[in-house]
């Protein structure tokens, strides 16, 4: 059986514009522009991902690279601290690498010289012998809570700091704690009172007067957006299309223990579970048996049709790599297991997933990637 989910309304790549950059001597990339439009049902929670990244700052080459330290190419032309000011205590800019061993992965600015970016590895111990000189990344502004809901738009304000005041919340994952079925780690909502600094996003259990509208969303999580009261918003996203593999880490964080990991599939187009590369990456593990108690990862997959808050996996997919009930394939929980689903297209533009890692003595970080289905397969 196909599923589909339908909070997607429109997914569009206007190709040929491109985004005004810099006109000094760097490099701006010109990613075709997309646009998606979001429904977050009332009284709901709604699993959400963000498919587009903001406009391109700039593009360029490694010259070198030695521990997190990345040398750019003299054409760049930086200027000190140009992609690094941090805003309220959040980092403003991410380097996402576009060829080479870390092709998709993406890692956040520290700081920048004239001629020096440095990243935060976030525990990638192999970062400097996988890049290579004449790599090519592209540095990007992180979507923040302001530019993905410009003054509140897409979501119901809040016209009080009380939780009975709260129309609307975004909880975001909690990406540290091993386990799984973990609580969010934190959760905003934007008020629109005239009290305590006027109009903003606040964080639940923070300073009613301090503003954060300047918090990061990472492309690869997902996150969910639930309204409180009845009535659907909606929220058009506009922004790059996404011009290289996908890729990011997928690992256990403690020992012995199971691990939810909230994804974003940060790839405007609809996506096959066999398209996905999941397990041709390597970075998911099938199951050598349909057996609940041999089952290793699992998919599961969010239906935001329904309203429904504290929501529940609509179905969980995991690999199986035996020889029985009709081979390889992937299989859903509590279905036939002789229906193979590798063809269900069940990464849609702007949903969010959680992947299940089976407990492992230690965490083994694991890399997916998948190619974009509008861009030619290397």
């Amino acid at each position: 059986m196909r599923h589909t989910f339908q909070h997607l309304v429109i997914v569009t790549f206007l190709a040929g514009l491109s985004w005004l950059g810099n006109a000094q001597a760097q490099t701006v990339a010109t990613d075709p522009v997309g646009a998606i439009s979001l429904t977050f049902k009332g009284s709901s929670d709604t699993f959400v991902s963000l498919p587009f990244h903001r406009p391109v700052a700039l593009e360029t080459q490694v010259q070198s690279i030695s521990g997190n330290v990345v040398t750019v190419s003299a054409a760049a032309n930086l200027t000190a601290s140009q992609f690094a000011p941090a805003v309220d205590g959040q980092p403003t800019n991410y380097l996402q690498f576009t060829t080479g061993n870390r092709q998709g992965m993406f890692y956040t600015i520290t700081s920048n010289d004239g001629t020096t970016i440095t990243l935060d590895p976030n525990g990638d111990v192999g970062l400097s012998g996988n890049v290579s000189s004449g790599d090519t990344f592209q540095v990007i502004p992180y979507w923040t809570l302001n530019t993905l809901f410009p003054n509140g738009q897409g979501v119901n304000g809040s016209p009080g700091t009380s939780p009975s005041s709260r129309n609307s919340v975004i909880l975001f994952p909690d990406n540290v704690t091993p386990g799984i079925n973990l609580s969010a780690a934190s959760s905003y909502y934007y008020f629109n009172g005239t009290t305590n600094g006027g109009v903003g996003w606040r964080k639940v259990g923070g300073s009613v007067q301090t503003i954060t509208n300047d918090f990061v969303l990472y492309p690869d999580n997902c996150y969910i957006v639930r309204n409180s009261i009845p009535g659907d918003t909606q929220s058009v996203l506009v922004g790059a299309v996404p011009m290289t593999t996908f890729a990011t880490p997928l690992s256990t964080r403690g020992n012995n223990t199971s691990q939810d990991i909230f994804i974003g599939f940060a790839i405007p187009s609809t996506t096959t579970l066999a398209g996905s590369n999941l397990v041709g990456s390597g970075a998911f593990v099938g199951s050598p048996s349909t057996s609940p108690s041999l089952r290793n990862d699992q998919l599961l997959v969010f239906d935001n049709t329904t309203p429904t808050i504290n929501r529940s996996a609509f179905a969980t997919y995991y690999y199986y790599n035996g020889t029985n009930n009709g081979g390889p394939g992937w299989r859903q929980v509590s279905g036939n297991v002789s229906v193979i689903h590798d063809s269900d297209p069940i990464f849609q533009p702007g949903n969010g997933f959680i992947i299940r890692k089976k407990a492992t003595p230690t965490p083994q970080p694991l890399i997916w990637t998948a190619v974009p289905t509008y861009l030619a397969t290397p």
